[in-house]
């Protein structure tokens, strides 16, 4: 994505968040706008530890509480999601920036012989999927408005 895009979509994320913060009554804070700049300048998933060091890092002066508070806003707002990996870290969830991102799975690769280490988390899009989704639709008459699916794994060598 080039620089002009980035630009143009960090301030459409400012602006829902702006909006957001608004209409529920939350205080409207630089730092929750700074905290949302370096999650939609990541490529990977976070969790708050690693979010927490990357602002210390650039000398952003955020506690780890503030992080944890402004998380909840932002999954509230729709600007980031949540995931569970299974992963054994001191924070065990997750997060990923989704506010321009389509569905996807993931597949979670471990470590070989690690205690649930991740290794890499490969996302994916597979259109029989969908089709899936569709059967379950018909067969509960529901609407499925979004899901989650995780492979867990270890590479073969």
């Amino acid at each position: 994505m080039d620089t002009l895009q980035k630009e143009k979509n960090i301030t459409l994320i400012k602006d829902v968040l702006r909006n957001y913060l608004l209409e529920k009554g939350f205080r409207n804070t630089p730092e929750r706008y700074t905290i949302l700049e370096e999650i939609y300048s990541m490529d990977h998933h976070f969790n708050v530890d690693d979010l927490y060091l990357l602002m210390m890092q650039k000398k952003y002066h955020v506690s780890k509480a503030t992080i944890y508070n402004t998380i909840e806003i932002f999954l509230d707002a729709g600007l980031i999601r949540k995931h569970q990996f299974g992963e054994k870290t001191l924070t065990s969830s997750s997060y990923e920036k989704s506010y321009f991102d389509k569905q996807h799975d993931h597949l979670v690769i471990y470590k070989k012989d690690s205690d649930k280490e991740i290794q890499e988390i490969i996302e994916f899009c597979d259109p029989r999927i969908q089709g899936i989704k569709e059967a379950i639709e018909q067969a509960f008459g529901v609407k499925i408005d979004s899901h989650s699916l995780y492979f867990y794994g270890t590479k073969n060598d």
